[in-house]
């Protein structure tokens, strides 16, 4: 079995007060993530430890995910099915707004998951669309009408301060 271990990570104009709770909505992430990937979750709202949902990757690829942990800057995932292991969200405020992290350390768990394992780059996939997601989310916040970050001034376009005399 290969270890997948792949770390995407993007800047969004958004505070991450902003972005979790849009991360942390699975029941609506159908509605904003990207194809091919097809997200679905039973059960009611709101989203918190112990939710669960599914991913498709088309029909022959899906693994099923949980909630394990919602901290202040981050969401931690456990994944089983066609990949299993674990998964976290990570924001951090960066003057333009938010750094999203995605952290993904899983192993194939079917014979079908292994055998494209073989054949694919699983990490490169992933990043490509994680490129998507992140994109994806940055219109979604929009989509929602939340504030974005100013965008930080430059040097010459700050007025000029008084020296203290």
């Amino acid at each position: 079995m290969s270890t997948i271990v792949a770390i995407d990570e993007s800047v969004v104009p958004y505070r991450p007060a902003d972005v979790q709770p849009v991360l942390l909505d699975v029941y609506r992430l159908a509605e904003w993530w990207p194809r091919p990937w097809r997200v679905s979750t039973a059960g009611e709202p709101p989203a918190g430890v112990g939710t669960r949902f599914q991913v498709a990757d088309g029909w022959l690829v899906s693994w099923e995910g949980e909630i394990t942990s919602v901290g202040e800057s981050r969401i931690g995932l456990r994944f089983s099915g066609g990949l299993v292991g674990e998964g976290r969200w990570g924001l951090r405020p960066v003057i333009d707004g938010s750094a999203v992290l995605f952290r993904m350390d899983v192993e194939p768990g079917s014979a079908w998951v292994r055998l494209l394992s073989w054949r694919l780059d699983l990490r490169r996939r992933q990043a490509r669309h994680m490129r998507k997601v992140f994109q994806a989310l940055e219109a979604r916040l929009a989509a929602l009408g939340v504030a974005r970050v100013p965008e930080p001034q430059r040097p010459e376009d700050r007025p000029p301060q008084k020296l203290i005399s």
